[in-house]
């Protein structure tokens, strides 16, 4: 079976795919939102929460369609008919537009908060150079050295200096331990996936939230989606990348509207 949990409930299914180096435990709030709305669906993406690391003949071999994969796989299981809603935030806004651009015809809306489709950068982009900066940490040659270090590295790229260290002990120990699956991620999110004329289609369904503190990594990423998709919807929002998390209250209640946008 596919580790996941239904709110069982009147209205639309919603589906929320959370970031790398969490678990769907990062909707509660916005599950509790929409208690009485709408039908949540959650999931725990590979490697992370209930859900084992995924298994590969090679690890060269991962790519965001094995997410869509399992995605499909519990979309089944829990017998989910009919238009979905997606949610998602950073590599699960990115597993999300990619479920999309593979099934436009089951999907009613997206809300996806700067979803980091890094392979549609061009070589050169300023946020590729950003990205380098944690990248390398995840090279062939690093990946086994230090799990700590490179879960500090990740957390403070996207949170700033002293976020990991400031962080209580067992979620250092998770995020180390976890921290081998986020080098698969960004295998997959480096890996070509995506293209402007399949994702024109769903240009009126999707709203882009993005934090108005946030990397030039993400920033670049908009800005090339914006490019693709001229007429596409984007929402700044207060802080940062992980602004789902550190200004949850705000967040989810700019998910809630743009989820019943004009209903």
């Amino acid at each position: 079976m596919v580790p996941g949990y239904l709110n069982v409930g009147h209205g639309p299914t919603v589906v929320m795919l959370h970031s790398s180096l969490s678990s769907s435990g990062q909707w509660r709030d916005l599950i509790r939102r929409l208690r009485g709305q709408a039908q949540c669906l959650v999931m725990d993406l590979y490697g992370y929460g209930e859900t084992p690391m995924p298994v590969l003949e090679s690890e060269k071999e991962f790519t965001l369609w094995h997410e869509v994969a399992l995605l499909e796989a519990l979309l089944e299981q829990e017998q989910i008919q009919g238009s979905l809603r997606l949610v998602g935030h950073s590599y699960g806004a990115a597993v999300a537009l990619a479920f999309a651009q593979k099934h436009p015809e089951k999907v009613e809306r997206l809300v996806l908060f700067e979803p980091v489709c890094f392979s549609i950068l061009k070589e050169g982009d300023a946020g590729l150079h950003d990205l380098a900066s944690v990248m390398h940490v995840f090279d062939e040659a690093t990946v086994y050295l230090d799990p700590t270090a490179q879960a500090r590295r990740f957390i403070e790229y996207w949170n700033g200096p002293g976020a990991f260290d400031a962080m209580p002990e067992r979620l250092q120990q998770l995020f180390s331990h976890q921290v081998k699956k986020v080098g698969l991620d960004f295998q997959a999110l480096m890996h070509p996936a995506f293209n402007a004329e399949a994702l024109t289609p769903l240009t009126d369904r999707l709203t882009l939230l993005h934090g108005e503190q946030t990397r030039v990594s993400a920033r670049s990423l908009i800005q090339q989606l914006q490019r693709w998709l001229p007429e596409v919807r984007v929402v700044n929002t207060a802080g940062g990348h992980m602004a789902p998390l550190t200004h949850e209250t705000a967040v989810n209640t700019l998910i809630e509207q743009c989820l019943y946008l004009n209903n």
